[in-house]
């Protein structure tokens, strides 16, 4: 009786955690994300390969960091709220995800400095140069 039991029990456990699986909204959120991920790393990609006299060396202080929102080749993905200072400008508030590579983690918290590359051209389009 012990065996049947536990095999009800489990029916209504599946049961109860069906309610809430909604495959075709997971796979939308899913694409939403994968959307702005896509545009992060264009505005990623445009700061490092901009021409020589467009991208500019500046600094960002972190003032805040969230949860990992996900992984690129086994590097999270951190969002982060900078504060851009680059020179000739005011400083500017700045909210990003960024991809951080494993053995960089430890500079990222708040209160840290980071270098970073900016757009002349599209003052969003930010990336931190590791590098440097």
């Amino acid at each position: 009786m012990g065996f049947f039991k536990d095999v009800n029990t489990l029916k209504k456990q599946a049961k109860e955690i069906d309610k809430d699986f909604h495959p075709g909204q997971m796979s939308r959120d899913a694409s939403a994300r994968m959307a702005e991920m896509n545009a992060q790393m264009q505005a990623t990609t445009k700061a490092m390969t901009a021409p020589p006299g467009d991208g500019v060396d500046a600094t960002a202080q972190v003032v805040s960091i969230g949860m990992t929102a996900g992984m690129v080749n086994m590097d999270p993905i951190i969002p982060v709220e900078l504060l851009v200072s680059q020179p000739g400008r005011p400083p500017r508030p700045l909210s990003a995800s960024i991809v951080v590579p494993q053995v960089q983690l430890h500079r990222v918290q708040a209160g840290a400095t980071l270098p970073i590359k900016v757009s002349l051209s599209d003052p969003t389009a930010v990336a931190v140069d590791w590098t440097r």
